[in-house]
């Protein structure tokens, strides 16, 4: 005997077999392949307040009898379209982007009903961001059907481990919310007042900062109504966390000191000493046993015991921008007596002249192209840098310029003040060879300028001052527990002594002053950098 059951799965299939040919597998690719391009190049995603989705799907399908409607009323579908349908991105112009519900032909009979739902979510307002870990965003079969469904690329899934994708929306929330606080309580002419501070190089290290003002005076500029509000959400979504505060941060105290008035040089003398080395961005405490205990759990979620554990960088390990040419070809010194000229010989002695003064930007334009060796007059006390990398090639990255799928982890130190030159095993004084000019590995996620000239033979023969983990180079998800990381940093060791080859001096902004010697396969000459640009 046939149950009641029986016949309704009976009268499901035949249902199923009599729809199958509306087009329903192109329907999934076509969304799918939008929802690919609308989210390509990491753009963020939102969750806006559309509703009623699925009844507007169903009403707006040709059904032609109770029976194809209910054919269509899945409730797998139903937790798609209501959970991910309601998601957009937003353009240049402010407009929100359905990444769900593509426009053009998708095969007929859907058309209508897709139309809706982009027409609908497209008008509708933001409420959040958008974050998930899942692989799959629905679920594309449950037997022998199949349902709306996207795999979305990796590189958008959320990764951070401090937080759950539920906390990242909340706190996304709140730093809009404080973004709209600076942005009321900090005027266009004031974050212009503070941008003309900030670029005149007079502050320490305050070309930081010349970004995140910028970022702010831009916000002023969006649009108003609800494309300036998407712009919004967009602008808070991809920022750095720290532009995102803009009254805690060093800024912060620098727009209300010129705000109130202060001189110039009460305000450089506040600014500076919130810059300091030993004090921006560095615990001033022992962490406490709470914070040890959440360390200790983050540390574990990461799987980054081992990529605490850092050496000397070598040569072969860092980016260049420049190393010289070897020229094979180049003769011999000869024997003991190559140094005598013979007898009516031509050759014009080289003469030396004066140290050429230049900018190292208009140095790296128009000298460094045609370099094919150069050397360094070592300093007797200068600012020499320490290239690290990871112990451990395989250990996830803990830098913030260090992905997953860009891997970087090349970090450096100097000491506060400057070191001598016999701490690096360099004689002040001499000329020394320059091996390579590395970027210093910040710029590809800092705004501040730096080079190192990578000199051969310079190794530190300091001990015991730790392995240079610093807050401020590491990632966001770290920073709750920082107090923990260096704490660990300070009684840590720095392995690969011997074998360092990337180490050297360093240039930055505002503290420049070396004399380099250059061969450019003709003859010899010699600048003086004096300054950046």
């Amino acid at each position: 005997m046939i149950t009641a059951t029986a016949k309704e799965s009976d009268r499901h299939s035949a249902a199923h077999q009599h729809f199958a040919d509306r087009d329903y597998d192109q329907v999934l690719r076509a969304i799918q392949r939008h929802f690919d391009e609308t989210v390509a190049g990491g753009n963020p995603i939102f969750r806006t307040d559309a509703d009623g989705l699925f009844d507007l799907y169903l009403d707006n399908l040709p059904t032609a009898s109770a029976d194809e409607r209910q054919y269509h009323n899945c409730n797998t579908c139903k937790r798609f379209i209501e959970t991910f349908g309601t998601l957009v991105t937003v353009d240049d112009s402010g407009d929100l982007i359905p990444v769900m519900w593509p426009m053009g032909d998708l095969g007929g009979y859907y058309d209508p009903a897709i139309d809706a739902l982009r027409k609908r979510v497209s008008s509708a307002k933001i409420v959040s961001a958008f974050f998930s870990r899942d692989e799959v965003w629905g679920t594309p079969e449950t037997g022998d059907w199949t349902h709306f469904a996207v795999r979305p690329p990796r590189e958008i899934l959320h990764r951070r481990y401090d937080l759950s994708p539920g906390q990242a929306m909340a706190a996304n929330k709140e730093r809009r919310r404080i973004v709209l606080g600076g942005l009321a309580d900090f005027k266009p002419k004031l974050l212009d007042e503070a941008l003309r501070v900030l670029k005149a190089d007079a502050l320490a290290r305050s070309e930081k900062f010349v970004a995140p003002v910028q970022w702010l005076r831009d916000l002023h500029q969006r649009p108003k109504g609800r494309a300036g509000d998407n712009l919004l959400w967009k602008a808070v979504t991809l920022a750095p966390e720290g532009y995102c505060h803009p009254r805690s941060a060093v800024t912060g105290s620098l727009l209300e000191d010129i705000a109130a008035g202060m001189a110039f040089a009460d305000i450089s003398k506040r600014f500076n000493a919130k810059m300091h080395p030993l004090q921006y961005q560095r615990p001033q405490a022992a962490p406490s046993s709470g914070t040890l205990r959440q360390a200790e759990q983050l540390v574990e979620k990461m799987g980054i015991a081992r990529s605490l554990e850092r050496r000397f960088a070598r040569l072969d390990e860092v980016r260049k921008t420049w190393e010289p040419q070897r020229d094979e070809t180049r003769q011999s010194t000869g024997g003991i007596f190559a140094h005598l000229k013979p007898k009516n010989s031509t050759e014009v002695p080289s003469l030396t002249l004066p140290a050429k003064l230049m900018t190292w930007e208009k140095f790296v334009d128009k000298v460094l192209p045609t370099a094919r060796r150069m050397q360094v007059m070592v300093p007797g006390h200068g600012n020499f840098v320490g290239m690290l990398t990871a112990e451990h090639a395989d250990a996830p990255p803990i830098l913030k310029w260090d992905r997953e799928d860009d891997r970087y982890p090349i970090s450096w130190y100097l000491y506060h003040g400057g070191s001598p030159a016999s701490r690096w095993g360099l004689r002040g004084g001499s000329w020394a060879d320059v091996n390579a000019i590395v970027p210093k590995p910040t710029v590809a996620a800092d705004v501040e300028g730096g080079v190192v000239l990578v000199i051969d033979g310079a190794k530190d023969s300091r001990t015991g001052q730790g392995n240079a983990l610093f807050p401020e180079t590491m990632r966001a998800e770290l920073h709750p527990v920082r107090s923990v990381i260096e704490a660990f940093s300070r009684s840590a060791q720095i392995g690969g002594r011997d074998e360092a080859s990337a180490n050297g001096l360093g240039i930055f902004k505002g503290q420049i002053g070396i004399v380099l010697r250059v061969f450019d396969g003709n003859g010899l000459a010699d600048y003086r950098i004096d300054r950046w640009d």
